[in-house]
């Protein structure tokens, strides 16, 4: 009996054991996804559901491989269905081409093979949704499929056929069009029903319980030419894997910038966290995309000596829903009474009295995203990006030849809004780089762009911008590279001061200039993007 029999009647055995067999849904009673449905399902776990699978072999148990593989399929996606069935094949294939050998379906665009060798379901397909211009395409592999059960047949009139039914699943699809990734679905905290009774189970899943939160935000103008702004967070934090509790402090200086030169937010360390039991604990605050992060060490006492280990690490993030006060504004005088700047500030505190929340141990996953995962830069990229808005404009002249301008532009598509601060610019309608490698004025680009190159004829009126941005939001691993062209058609005219070193267009409050996309592409990289804060799959 060949090898791969065997083991197909061993699993048979067991699975029949395992659970009883599913039937394929009545596709009249299943509901059609919609065109937004269906594109949502494609960017976030295409897979096809397999439905009443059969395998039929011929002579195999002396050796013969020709046969019969048979399988319904549903696309979740589209909720499209199909018959697959491919009769008298060869099951085996050898050779440089065996993976050449495909298998139609009853509908288009949508093909299977199997080997015996591997034991391996392989689909491939390309669907659309809708009225959508979007066309998806996906493959994927069913990997040892479970054997419910086999049945021989003696007087069959090939020879002896086995037949073997195969329990329900699903095949997960890779995306190679219209990106080339293969989407995740979020890898959250595990949060146990029951928590265990010891400290050192306890810390495998750990959690954590804020109380008592105060963010106090203060930004000050002591005089024309600086300007300070800074936080101070205190909180009580409660292990509960240990169950001891600690008061954080923190003061974080912003008055250059939130967050490291890639975009992501420090971690700093708590004040006056000394507890016999917590070794460290070092905070998090993204006040931007409202994130709390926790990273803590800490020593469990019930481990069995010498067989587990006590000390544990874990890190956690939590989605903070702050409740502020107004903001307080005062004047700064000096020593004799003069106003020569101003203060202002405002508290927040959380909705909730207590915020429990799990984590990870004891690092999160390597693969988190570094862009929303709820809101999707990828779709949006793809789907909305047919204009950038320009929400500031500014040129200043700082000698004769000499100027900088002040951008701010919105992507709809990724939902990001780049501040391009005093950047040296050149009005002569070429295309430049946005920060110019040999000036010190210059700053670096937001931690969205990855490039950014302007073109601007103000004689004309126009102004364009050539901007390359990242998405990772459905597949940390590989980040997806995007490559947009803007301009307007004819700006506004600007409005200057007196000496005309400073000229502006008219736009303020909700006012801004559309800027269409000429041109869009997008590039699938093969690694993740490296920059950016990194977001628990909100």
């Amino acid at each position: 009996m060949p090898g791969w029999l065997f083991l197909v009647r061993l699993a048979g055995f067991l699975g029949l054991l395992a659970k009883p067999r599913q039937y394929w849904p009545d596709p009249t009673k299943e509901p059609i996804p919609s065109e937004e449905e269906c594109i949502l399902e494609s960017f976030s776990s295409p897979k096809w559901g397999i439905y009443d699978p059969a395998l039929i072999t011929v002579n195999g148990s002396s050796g013969g491989s020709m046969g019969d593989i048979r399988f319904l399929t549903m696309n979740t996606a589209t909720g499209l269905v199909a018959n697959c069935t491919a009769n008298n094949i060869e099951l085996d294939p050898k050779g440089p081409d065996a993976l050449e050998f495909w298998h139609n379906c009853s509908v288009p665009n949508l093909v299977f093979q199997f080997n015996l060798t591997s034991f391996e379901l392989r689909l491939k397909g390309t669907w659309t949704c809708g009225e959508s211009k979007l066309k998806f395409a996906a493959n994927g592999t069913w990997e040892e499929p479970l054997i419910q059960g086999c049945l021989d047949d003696w007087e069959a009139p090939r020879g002896q056929e086995i037949l073997c039914i195969m329990g329900n699943s699903q095949v997960w699809g890779g995306l190679s069009s219209p990106v080339n990734i293969t989407p995740q679905l979020p890898l959250l905290p595990y949060t146990p029903q029951e928590p265990p009774w010891r400290c050192v189970d306890r810390s495998v899943d750990p959690q954590w319980q804020i109380s008592n939160m105060l963010y106090q935000r203060r930004n000050s103008q002591p005089d024309k030419e600086s300007l300070e702004s800074h936080y101070s967070l205190s909180l009580d934090l409660l292990n509960l894997s240990n169950n001891e509790i600690i008061v954080c402090n923190i003061t974080v200086d912003q008055s250059k910038g939130v967050a490291n030169k890639d975009g992501s937010v420090p971690w700093v360390d708590c004040q006056n966290t000394a507890k016999n039991n917590i070794t460290s604990t070092s905070i998090m605050f993204d006040t931007i995309n409202g994130l709390l992060g926790v990273k803590q060490s800490w020593n469990c006492s019930d481990g069995i000596e010498g067989v587990e280990r006590n000390d544990f690490t874990g890190t956690a993030y939590l989605k903070t829903n702050l409740k502020c006060g107004k903001p307080l504004s005062l004047d700064v005088q000096d020593s004799e009474g003069s106003v020569i700047g101003t203060s202002s500030g405002y508290n927040c505190t959380l909705n909730e009295t207590t915020t429990d929340f799990a984590g990870y141990s004891p690092e999160a996953p390597v693969s988190m995203p570094h862009t929303s995962y709820s809101k999707s830069c990828t779709m949006g990229s793809i789907i909305n990006t047919t204009s950038l808005s320009l929400q500031n404009y500014e040129i200043t002249e700082l000698s004769p030849g000499a100027k900088v301008g002040t951008f701010t532009l919105f992507n709809p598509g990724s939902g990001d809004t780049y501040h391009l601060s005093r950047i040296p610019v050149q009005d002569d309608g070429a295309w430049h780089e946005c920060n110019a490698a040999d000036s010190t004025n210059a700053e670096p680009y937001p931690w969205q762009l990855v490039s950014c190159r302007y073109s601007l004829d103000r004689k004309s009126h126009r102004i364009s911008f050539q901007i390359q941005w990242y998405c990772d939001d459905r597949d940390p691993s590989h980040a997806i590279l995007f490559d947009a062209t803007a301009s307007t058609a004819v700006l506004p005219a600007e409005k200057c001061d007196d000496a005309k070193s400073s000229c502006r267009l008219p736009i303020n409050g909700t006012a801004e200039v559309a800027m269409p996309v000429s041109s869009l592409t997008w590039t699938s990289l093969s690694g993740p993007m490296g920059r950016g804060p990194i977001l628990p799959w909100i």
